[in-house]
């Protein structure tokens, strides 16, 4: 199987070469004379982590022969170009993989068919040292994944190459991730242009974070309007950028403080670029959001700024330094308490507001079954005495069981009287329907209505509170059934719950009778 690492910069370099160093019949194509030379001559030479290696990987500045797996490594400006010449050395059945920022895997597809493309996010960072020298300057891993989230044996045989590299995880969502490490490209490779510094430097600097705190909120607004189902990245939910107050600024500078500390030596690739004299990525990144922000009629006040600064510096209007962050603040408005606010990694702990909501739902049902936990010990006592025994006759997990059962249909009785009272429901089957579908939704279940009912198709928080407590082979469950019975003790006609155990992991049906 042949291999070809279109571009033999840092990323290509690095992870052509040391794919090379496992066995694999490896090419790094690169149109640097220079780089080239070097590489046939001396070897590729990679610093980093700890250690240098030398590896001998073959090296050309023109294409030959056809290869069945093609790695694009290239700036997203040269996409089109690149591929126009790919496809004439791509085998009738070769793949094509991008290791590029952006999301170019569209672009690559129309080339190659959506089963032939193969997109990649990449979690480690490396830098250009000079010619036939690179060097790895955070770790980190691959994530892989074709656009129709469709995972074949092409997909299972790039994890296996990239494993030779660093860990591979495989995703049915790579634009997902594609967005997300977009977003966050998007705030520190301008800013490091912009600036001229490392982004341990400026990402640290508390004259900066509001501004990169102000285009990440920025970032989280145009994903939230777009049909696209964001990914976490380690362990960054893009919901984490949402700004609405100024413990919500505080998590978000916290996050990128914390980014810098990993990434502390990263050299943005748009100010490796301005070093060089080259054009950026600044439309294939910023500029690709204000592209689908204007699409989504959603308008965007810091980004054009730092969008036409960065174009600036391209042009040789202006140079990178701190100079700039004046001339943006002079442009932009942004919060005053913001640059008063002392940073810190406690930040983190201010969650979104939806992180908040689950977590109270999830603190409630466990609250309540701890609860019962609690009574059961009580009832043991009684139930236990010689009198119990001879009288009751019941264990004490099973009266836990029925007052339980009967205080979650009381809470269904008062949840639903509460409702019909707000929304002035009547007492009709439809108005049930309704009652139902808001209850369990405010309870942070998943839900639709449907014609003569309602779904429901996330696990019961009583059941995960259960879970949580130790206590779920003690109770019977579905025990939503009697908190749904109990709103519909207010309303005409009564509720059947279709396969029932679907109160637990699986889709049920509430149907309105």
């Amino acid at each position: 199987m042949r291999i070809l690492v279109v571009g033999a910069g840092a990323i290509g370099g690095i992870t052509g070469a040391l794919m090379a160093s496992k066995g694999y019949d490896v090419t790094l194509y690169d149109v640097d004379k220079e780089h080239i030379d070097r590489i046939k001559k001396d070897g590729l030479v990679i610093d980093g982590m700890g250690e240098r290696k030398i590896i001998r990987v073959k090296a050309v500045r023109r294409m030959v022969g056809k290869y069945d797996v093609v790695m694009l490594a290239v700036k997203s400006q040269y996409t089109e170009d690149v591929m126009k010449k790919v496809v004439k050395h791509l085998s009738k059945k070769g793949i094509v993989v991008s290791l590029q920022n952006s999301i170019n895997e569209e672009k690559i597809a129309e080339f190659v068919g959506v089963k032939r493309t193969i997109g990649c996010v990449i979690g480690w960072s490396a830098t250009n040292v000079a010619p036939g020298k690179l060097e790895f300057t955070s770790e980190g891993n691959f994530i892989i994944g074709r656009l129709d989230g469709k995972i074949g044996k092409e997909v299972e045989m790039v994890k296996e190459m990239l494993e030779s590299v660093a860990p591979v995880e495989i995703t049915d969502n790579i634009l997902g991730y594609l967005w997300i490490k977009l977003a966050i490209n998007s705030v520190i490779a301008p800013i490091g242009a912009i600036t001229g510094r490392l982004l341990g430097e400026f990402a640290r600097d508390k004259k900066i974070l509001p501004l990169m705190a102000s285009l990440a909120n920025e970032f989280y607004r145009v994903i939230s309007y777009l049909d696209i189902k964001p990914a976490s990245l380690e362990g960054i939910d893009y919901t984490f950028f949402r700004i609405d107050d100024i413990n919500d600024f505080r998590r978000v500078a916290a996050i990128i403080m914390k980014a810098a500390t990993k990434h502390s030596m990263l050299k943005s690739t748009m100010l490796q670029d301005i070093e060089k004299g080259r054009k950026t990525e600044i439309d294939y990144f910023n500029g690709y959001i204000e592209k689908k922000a204007a699409e989504a009629g959603i308008a965007m006040h810091v980004n054009p700024v730092i969008i036409k600064m960065v174009k600036e510096i391209e042009n040789g209007k202006r140079k990178p330094g701190m100079k700039n962050i004046d001339r943006i603040y002079s442009t932009v408005r942004i919060p005053k308490k913001w640059f008063d606010v002392d940073i810190d990694e406690t930040g983190l702990l201010n969650l979104p507001c939806n992180y908040r909501l689950e977590y109270m739902e999830k603190t409630g049902g466990a609250f309540l079954m701890g609860s019962t936990a609690a009574f059961s010990k009580a009832f043991g006592m009684l139930t236990n005495s010689i009198i119990g025994k001879i009288f009751i006759r019941k264990s004490e997990w099973e009266i836990s069981d029925m007052v339980l059962s009967r205080f979650l249909y009381e809470m269904g009785k008062n949840v639903g009287k509460m409702v019909m009272e707000g929304y002035s429901f009547d007492n009709s089957r439809e108005s049930m329907k309704k009652t139902i579908y808001f209850a369990l939704k405010n309870m942070g279940m998943e839900c639709s209505m449907e014609k003569n009912g309602v779904s429901v198709i996330k696990k019961c928080i009583f059941e995960e509170g259960a879970e949580s407590v130790g206590i779920k082979d003690k109770i019977l469950f579905p025990k939503c059934i009697h908190f749904i019975k109990g709103i519909a003790s207010n309303f005409e006609g009564d509720v059947v719950v279709r396969d029932a155990k679907c109160l637990g992991n699986e889709k049920c049906f509430i149907e309105i009778e």
